[in-house]
């Protein structure tokens, strides 16, 4: 599977501005992409249309690990939101997966969960900062979204946007 049979482009789309070659990053005024990486597709789809309905961002919903790391050999994301738990591999091998190479090790990631303390002593344990509770607001993740994309040091709670509800 490619991501070019998901209907996705691996050029990145433009909003005046332009794509540095060397990095694969967007520079100021380019589109920020994001890959939700979710295994509920109602869950999955609504979190992505949320983040491609704000202007200058684009997010491509992938249903599993295997669909997220294929993805980021065709598209350097911005940004990654993964829930916790999926099929095959726990959203914590995923991102450790990630940090180990260097292509992707800067990507920021926002985790969601459905869980409590067992996974909060996960994100502790690796010095993860960014996530959010199910149920949640889809105002807080496109919030947060926003912020790493633009300065992935920035794990600071979200203003609030738009109602939205999940």
């Amino acid at each position: 599977m490619t991501i070019e049979s998901w209907g996705i482009s691996t050029a990145r789309p433009e909003v005046g501005g332009g794509v540095d070659d060397t990095s694969g990053h967007s520079q100021a005024g380019a589109r920020k992409v994001v890959i939700v990486v979710e295994d509920e597709p109602s869950i999955g789809a609504l979190i992505a249309d949320a983040i491609s309905d704000e202007p200058g961002y684009c997010a491509i919903h992938v249903g599993g690990p295997a669909a997220a790391i294929e993805a980021t050999k065709h598209v350097t994301p911005d940004v990654m939101v993964v829930d916790v738990r999926l099929p095959g591999m726990s959203g914590f091998e995923l991102y450790d997966r990630l940090k180990k190479d260097p292509r992707t090790s800067k990507i920021p990631v926002l985790f969601e969960t459905a869980s409590g303390a067992e996974d909060v002593a996960e994100f502790r344990k690796r010095g993860i900062a960014t996530y959010v509770k199910k149920p949640f607001d889809l105002n807080v993740i496109v919030g947060y979204v926003k912020r790493l994309a633009t300065a992935p040091s920035a794990a600071l709670p979200p203003a609030p946007a738009r109602p939205r509800r999940a």
